[in-house]
């Protein structure tokens, strides 16, 4: 079990000022940890909770869809591909100018 150490924001509604706050979060390495440290009652609630807000996130956007208030596009399979693609050779290109110190200090000045 790893703890990882966050920083959260929200706005206060009387003000409109935005607050941070510190907080911190389990992530186990395997089930077996989390059943250990958890028990098996706490983990079953944590994964029907998941399982809820996955299928209440899944509905929500196809009811948004099919009543066009979405704003996302839905796309075939050929055209996800192709985004794919486009996103590697992005993420390609990148890496190959955080490489180059020189050409970096070019684009940045």
């Amino acid at each position: 079990m790893n703890l990882i150490e966050s920083v959260g924001k929200y706005t206060a509604k009387d003000t409109g000022a935005s607050i941070d706050y510190d907080y911190s979060y389990a992530v186990y390495e395997t089930m077996d940890d989390a059943l250990e440290v958890l028990g098996e009652a706490k983990c079953l609630a944590l994964v029907q909770r998941m399982v809820k807000t996955d299928a209440g996130n899944t509905a929500r956007e196809k009811a948004k869809t099919a009543n066009g208030h979405s704003t996302r596009v839905v796309m075939t399979e050929e055209q996800k591909a192709e985004k794919k693609k486009e996103r590697a050779g992005n993420k390609a290109l990148l890496e190959a100018i955080k490489a180059n110190p020189e050409l970096l200090a070019q684009l940045q000045g």
